[in-house]
């Protein structure tokens, strides 16, 4: 049997342990290594075990706790997430990649290359950098060029004969 002072002791390394494997646990959320958080949850479950030596009903409570908490955590962290600009779903408004039909215009059309298209780089059209593929393979900077095909997000090229 522990004496009160061994069993304060004990209850106090229990609450650290629970505590400490709590934080750790809440360190996986922001540093999802999963490593982080089942040396977290040994450790909440090294003060459960510990808590055990007091009794039955402390050990109750310590399970109570471990689960509350952690609960809490997941729900916290949730909302924390879902509010980060980094989990925020990015949403095409038109802007990220044009659209084929956009491009169709310049059929046709004479252009110079803006940089080198080994084959692929940027012409000017009507004063507009466009993103353009050659299909004659390396084109120089500075070369007139003809438009052939639009797709969506660039043009096809050929050298102007």
């Amino acid at each position: 049997m522990l004496t009160d002072m061994e069993e304060t002791a004990s209850l106090a390394l229990a609450w650290t342990l629970l505590a400490a494997g709590l934080v750790l646990i809440a360190a996986e959320f922001l540093l999802p290594t999963v490593f982080i958080g089942f040396v977290g949850a040994a450790v909440s479950f090294a003060g459960i075990w510990l808590s055990a030596s007091a009794g039955a009903g402390s050990c109750l409570l310590f399970c109570l706790v471990f689960v509350v908490a952690l609960a809490a955590e997941f729900l916290l962290f949730r909302r924390l997430l879902r509010a980060a600009p980094i989990t925020n779903r990015a949403e095409n408004q038109g802007a990220a990649v044009p659209a084929a039909s956009g491009y169709a215009l310049f059929v046709g059309r004479q252009a110079r290359t803006l940089t080198i298209l080994a084959p692929s780089g940027a012409i000017e059209i009507d004063g507009r950098r466009v993103e353009a593929f050659s299909a004659d393979g390396y084109v120089d900077r500075g070369a007139a060029v003809v438009v052939t095909e639009a797709t969506a997000g660039r043009v096809t090229v050929r050298l102007t004969r």
